[in-house]
């Protein structure tokens, strides 16, 4: 495209937006409003995600032996498998004394010398990028291994959270940019109308579809990527108070800091401002080409 077509697409678009003026303005910001759902649903996923590492980082599995088992050959091959970041064996005396200390009793293992029923264990430290399910079944495999345990219940409940988030956060956008695609169209269909002789016209002296169309798609673009720069500096500015109000209210909870979310944010909330423009351009102005 030749920057004199360009900028003469980018003249008749700016025009069509000012003639249309209280229309585009509504249609920014409700494009605005639904990115802000989109860019706040794609915060609170992120934070959760990053939650949910973090614990994976700070569980140990407890992989309970038989007492045949070969403590020595079990956690060389414990370290070699994917996750497995340390390996402590702990006997059963170890283990008895630790109780004693919990439970107030000294000289627990004494008492359970003659016949003590806790099993040998080796704690396993994980690293952050690890599959639970995946390493568990693997040590579930090995011989000698009579229980694994970790804690499967939170990070099942976390992974619980993250999939209702996602369905919430999904139904809110779907519904939102329906209403979007909505107003955007109408918004170009009044633009399109009132130049519908003139577009007629264009295509009996052979004017191409997309020359006609691409005013029009600008339009969207422009009403888009609008839309999507005011979302991202209220989420942005909005996240920064969130993070101070926590550090000061709860500084144990370990938000993601705004520069770890800001570039996603910024290029998740263009691309769908954009996507919504264009796309609502081109439904606005599909009838008006048949001539």
């Amino acid at each position: 495209m030749k920057i004199k077509t360009f900028w003469y697409f980018t003249k008749e678009a700016s025009t069509g937006l000012a003639r249309n003026g209280l229309m585009s303005l509504t249609a920014v910001i409700t494009i605005t409003l639904a990115l802000i759902i989109l860019g706040s649903f794609y915060i609170v996923v992120t934070n959760v995600n990053h939650f949910t590492e973090m614990a994976k980082g700070v569980l140990e599995i407890r992989v309970y032996l038989k007492e045949d088992a070969d403590a020595v050959s079990l956690q060389n091959r414990m370290l070699s498998f994917d996750g497995v970041k340390e390996v402590k064996f702990v006997s059963k005396t170890e283990a008895a004394n630790w109780l004693g200390k919990t439970l107030g009793i000294k000289e627990l293992h004494n008492y359970l010398a003659a016949d003590n029923p806790l099993p040998d264990m080796i704690n396993i430290r994980l690293e952050d990028n690890v599959e639970l399910k995946e390493l568990t079944a693997r040590l579930e495999s090995l011989p000698g291994i009579d229980e694994v345990e970790y804690g499967k219940d939170f990070v099942e409940s976390m992974l619980l959270v993250i999939q209702v988030i996602w369905v919430i956060g999904v139904s809110l956008v779907v519904i939102v940019g329906l209403v979007v695609l909505y107003i955007i169209v109408n918004t170009i269909r009044l633009t399109v109308f009132a130049r519908r002789k003139e577009i007629e016209i264009m295509k009996l002296v052979g004017a191409t579809d997309w020359f006609i169309r691409w005013p029009f798609m600008l339009e969207g673009i422009m009403l888009g990527m609008g839309g999507a720069i005011l979302a991202t500096i209220i989420i942005s500015k909005g996240y920064h108070l969130l993070i101070a109000y926590v550090k000061e209210l709860a500084p144990f909870i370990p938000l993601l800091s705004e520069h770890m979310v800001n570039g996603g944010l910024f290029w998740l909330v263009s691309l769908v401002g954009l996507a919504f423009g264009a796309i609502g351009s081109l439904m606005s102005i599909k009838k008006f080409l048949k001539v």
